[in-house]
């Protein structure tokens, strides 16, 4: 799977959107800047999810509207700031756009000089062919100080990788995340479908107080 270099995004950047492997991510704010020989820049948006104490002792993301209810969204235009205090995270995204081809896979990376104030912005870092949004950044403070993050300024670098076989490109795009323009909050399967497909006929409520198994049906 071989790693596309500066030359070849360019290539696939030039290209309509309606030609054959063309490759669109937008805005692209200093085109002669933000294409390294392997990867290219991107930067924060301004946009934000910010995590909130649920109303129970623990955040269940199965739950129906716990997405909503555990996070805050805020924004922060371009020239204004967002505190990320000492070992807090926030959700982020990407200001560009991007839409992959079918023959082209991707993985976001924290830019080396963000990485060494200990700031990681990926822990979901793939990008599967026929992507199209901005992208969710799981930003986190690992340090011990609290860290500005300044909306525009480059965050990431995005790797891009051809396939051996494309995928096809007409198959419907079922994911959840296809097509954000924001930061997306998690949205994951209620416990009982996931579990009843492998055969596990009873599990734990934790919205119960006490130990109630309930058989699923």
């Amino acid at each position: 799977m071989p790693v596309l270099t500066a030359k070849h995004i360019d290539e696939r950047l030039k290209k309509t959107i309606g030609e054959s492997g063309s490759l669109v991510i937008t805005p692209l704010l200093e085109p002669t800047r933000v294409l390294d020989n392997d990867s290219i820049d991107l930067r924060l948006g301004t946009f934000f999810l910010l995590p909130q104490t649920p109303p129970e002792p623990f955040l269940d993301p199965t739950e129906p509207r716990a997405a909503k209810r555990s996070h805050m969204r805020i924004h922060k235009p371009l020239g204004d700031y967002l505190v990320v205090p000492a070992h807090q995270t926030v959700l982020g995204a990407t200001l560009e756009f991007i839409k992959l081809p079918n023959d082209l896979c991707g993985q976001i990376l924290t830019k080396s000089s963000v990485a060494r104030t200990f700031l990681v912005i990926e822990t979901a870092p793939w990008i599967h062919p026929l992507y199209r949004g901005c992208l969710t950044l799981e930003i986190a403070n690992v340090s011990n100080t609290p860290i500005l993050l300044y909306p525009g300024f480059p965050i990431g670098q995005l790797i891009l990788m051809e396939l051996d076989e494309p995928v096809d490109e007409k198959q419907q795009l079922t994911s959840t995340y296809v097509g954000p323009i924001e930061p997306e909050a998690p949205d994951l399967k209620d416990p009982k479908d996931v579990l009843r497909r492998i055969g596990v006929e009873q599990y734990r409520d934790p919205h119960k107080p006490t130990w109630q198994p309930t058989r699923l049906v």
